[in-house]
């Protein structure tokens, strides 16, 4: 069994985690960018890999409702004067197992009622929120560490997905966009956290 690396925190409190690990983040990626909920993608995961118990539940930081929509999230929802951009920020577990932070910018008028009232009063994770309707995810960019992205080999994009070389980055954070019947209902920042590439990898036993 291999002994995974884990470098210290650096001057940024970012912790790396060693090259050993590249397997399970790309393999992590790959699952992310061809899935239609995070949320969904993730309980299975963990599941197969006996991560935490129970359902995903989001822990709802006191900083929500605190950040703006970024330009590219105007861009992509294209938010109307008559609408609300509201910001949840969110650490999504099972168990006791933190898998990612998010923070996710929602429309809302466009989701449905029964929606706005699991995301206003409960811990509901976005995706199950939106459980039962024709919700799709598209994934504009994935930001990965740079020694990763050198495995592309140049390659920049990954289907739709632009990808990036990002020394900030110590996982994996992906940008994506929600739709609801088509219709563009939420933009999300998900940072993967090093728990769950731990934990992953030894389940594994790579």
């Amino acid at each position: 069994m291999t002994k995974f690396q884990i470098f210290p925190a650096d001057s940024k409190g970012l912790v790396q985690l060693g090259s050993d690990y590249d397997q399970v983040i790309l393999h992590l990626c790959e699952t992310l960018l061809t899935t239609f909920s995070v949320t969904a993608a993730l309980q299975v995961w963990c599941e197969v890999r006996d991560i935490g118990e129970g359902e995903l539940r989001a822990d709802l930081h006191e900083s929500s409702g605190s950040r703006e929509l970024p330009l590219q999230g105007v861009e992509w929802l294209k938010p109307q004067e008559d609408e609300t951009v509201r910001h949840r920020f969110i650490t999504l577990r099972r168990g006791d197992a933190p898998l990612l932070d998010a923070d996710n910018w929602y429309i809302h008028e466009r989701l449905p009622a029964e929606a706005q009232h699991l995301l206003d009063d409960t811990d509901t994770p976005f995706g199950r929120a939106l459980a039962g309707t024709l919700q799709n995810r598209e994934t504009p960019s994935a930001h990965l560490p740079s020694r990763i992205m050198k495995r592309f080999r140049g390659r920049e994009q990954i289907r739709n997905t632009r990808m990036y070389a990002n020394p900030t980055v110590p996982v994996l954070t992906v940008r994506g966009l929600v739709t609801i019947d088509t219709i563009p209902v939420s933009y999300v920042e998900e940072r993967i956290r090093t728990e769950l590439i731990e934990r992953s990898a030894k389940a594994a036993d790579f």
